[in-house]
């Protein structure tokens, strides 16, 4: 199913990494944990445990290249519990359509270029749940310690308005 198309100020980037949810300054803390002499972490420096304690609020998306393409690879259980869907498995280019993925995909894409987490919040129309905002910090992972080929995502839900 594609989402079709809304509102396209629906999430916004910040690179100051003020984070509000204490699950994702945690997470943040642990990414940063795991670098080695300026080198951006992989997946494989993290023990599936790890991720427990953010009670089921990470992703990993993989990245792939010619044509760059992202797919999730894990959706935690709090995300797809909130938003009633689970995607793990799907290209997000299937899952949007063209507008929404621009936007969806814009801190992925500055993760791989510029190598650093960023601070995506907004609203959660996509997902059909307009009251429900959102934060999440976008973090680039790497099996080599330079090319960004995984996103370690965290999100966390609020809230906003009564639900219809």
């Amino acid at each position: 199913m594609r989402i079709l198309k809304a509102y396209t100020d629906w999430r916004f980037i910040n690179d100051d990494l003020s984070l509000d949810s204490p699950y994702l300054v945690d997470l943040l803390a642990l990414w940063r944990s795991k670098m080695r002499d300026g080198k951006i972490p992989s997946r494989s420096d993290f023990q599936a445990e790890e991720f427990m304690q953010f009670g089921g609020r990470v992703v990993l998306i993989d990245v792939e290249r010619q044509p760059l393409r992202f797919r999730y690879r894990l959706i935690g259980s709090h995300i797809t519990n909130v938003l009633d869907r689970d995607s793990t498995g799907k290209y997000l280019d299937e899952i949007y359509d063209s507008d929404f993925y621009t936007k969806a995909v814009e801190t992925y894409k500055r993760n791989i270029d510029e190598k650093i987490p960023f601070r995506a919040y907004g609203e959660m129309v996509h997902a059909f749940k307009p009251y429900l905002s959102f934060e999440a910090v976008d973090i680039p992972l790497s099996s080599d310690g330079e090319s960004v080929d995984m996103i370690l995502k965290g999100a966390d839900f609020r809230r906003t308005s009564k639900k219809p």
